[in-house]
């Protein structure tokens, strides 16, 4: 939409100072920078990527290979009667299992910051629309 917004627009907000082809100069970085802060904000569209994911995809791989998809073959005799006699059901991930805790780790610490940052795309690139949607400032925009 903003992309949209930017390739179609014949104005700016009327409270720009300079020349017409400076404003919308202006106007279309503006428009930029929203445009890039809303795709950085989706996990689809964002540039960044997670350095560890294409090791921890093979560690994963493996691990359902060597254990199945939730540990079960990681499970003791008896894991499996206590499990039956308190009604309960132990799941095994990665980091249960000392050789894959790291990948894990590593893959889990760049995702929380991945979505950090994208969560910052989203408030920054929200800030900047409130900027130009309040009722003060749409009746300044020059059409």
């Amino acid at each position: 939409m903003l992309h949209d917004l930017r390739a179609n627009s014949n104005g700016y907000p009327g409270y720009f100072d300079g020349t017409d082809d400076e404003n919308v100069a202006k106007w279309n970085q503006i428009l930029g920078k929203m445009e890039f802060l809303f795709r950085e904000a989706n996990k689809e569209t964002c540039r960044r990527k997670n350095s560890y994911q294409e090791e921890y995809g093979r560690a994963c791989d493996e691990f359902t290979e060597k254990y199945s998809t939730f540990g079960e073959r990681l499970k003791t005799e008896e894991n499996i009667a206590k499990e039956k006699s308190e009604h309960t059901h132990r799941l095994y991930m990665m980091d249960d299992v000392p050789e894959y805790a790291g990948i894990s780790d590593k893959w889990i610490v760049a995702e929380k910051d991945l979505d950090a940052y994208r969560d910052r795309c989203m408030k920054q690139g929200m800030v900047r629309v409130a900027g130009f949607t309040s009722p003060q400032v749409e009746r300044c925009v020059k059409w």
